[in-house]
């Protein structure tokens, strides 16, 4: 029988725990450590469709992106909408498990995930290292390529919507000019990350999300923006995620729940 705790071993081998940041809170939130696991749901985030998901589907453990609790909190009640979707999960047997920042700094985390979606036509160099940890340089933040041959940024900001399924990307300038060597940044943009963008002499940062005065402080280096959202920046890590435990445990049912669909 496959317990909770095994399935854990594998995926903190895939994304180790000491990848995620000091504030971070990745690991089981709640739950057992011993529980059976033969139904899996992965998900972005915890919301109420996300609970509804598990319950219907008599899942075991359900392992998300984004921790649920960050915060301490003082009491677990049905008051708040949160603690109703925690509670759904406890009084069914569901264990709730995130991994945050170590899978965003593993080697096969969101950024290769990212990479695998777009799918694009990099030169020989292939992917490297946009932000490596100080302590652990073989992991960290962001990839970056070159493309093989340059394209305009109007028609990279449409093919890319496209892939991901998107209706457009965010864009915060009208230049058509030729990009040839991109980053990728899935989810929040770090403004500190912003000196190792010149510093690769980026001409494009394709991220989920980034606050509009940096966004257009990159501009104003010649970096054009692509802001695709969040959660389709990072979606397809949990995919990723899902192919390595189906890899591991061949008889378990493993699902990844499906996100909002922007079409």
């Amino acid at each position: 029988m496959t317990r909770n705790i095994d399935v854990f071993e594998v995926i903190e081998e895939y994304a180790p725990l000491d990848l995620a940041e000091e504030w971070d809170h990745p690991g089981l939130t709640f739950g057992t450590y011993h529980a059976k696991a033969e139904r899996i749901l992965l998900a972005l985030d915890l919301t109420a469709e996300v609970v509804r998901e598990a319950v219907e589907s008599d899942v075991d453990l359900l392992i998300v992106h984004h921790p649920p609790l960050f915060n301490a909190i003082h009491s677990l009640t049905d008051a708040t909408a949160e603690g109703k979707m925690q509670l759904d999960l406890i009084s069914n047997g569901i264990s709730c498990y995130s991994a945050h920042t170590n899978l965003d700094r593993a080697k096969g985390g969101t950024a290769k995930a990212l990479a695998g979606r777009l799918d694009l036509d990099v030169d020989d160099r292939g992917y490297q290292l946009l932000q490596p940890m100080a302590e652990q340089p073989d992991f960290g933040y962001g990839l970056y390529a070159s493309l093989r041959q340059p394209q305009s940024f109007l028609n990279f900001a449409a093919a890319a919507a496209e892939r991901l399924a998107i209706p457009a990307c965010q864009r915060f300038s009208s230049e058509d000019d030729r990009v040839t060597t991109f980053a990728l940044f899935p989810g929040s943009f770090d403004e500190s990350s912003m000196g190792r963008l010149e510093e690769i002499k980026a001409e494009l940062l394709i991220t989920g999300e980034i606050k509009h005065h940096i966004a257009l402080m990159l501009e104003a280096r010649g970096i054009h923006v692509l802001a695709v959202g969040h959660d389709v920046s990072e979606r397809d890590g949990m995919h990723i995620l899902a192919a390595h435990l189906r890899a591991a445990f061949p008889d378990l049912e493993i699902e990844v729940n499906g996100g909002i669909d922007y079409n």
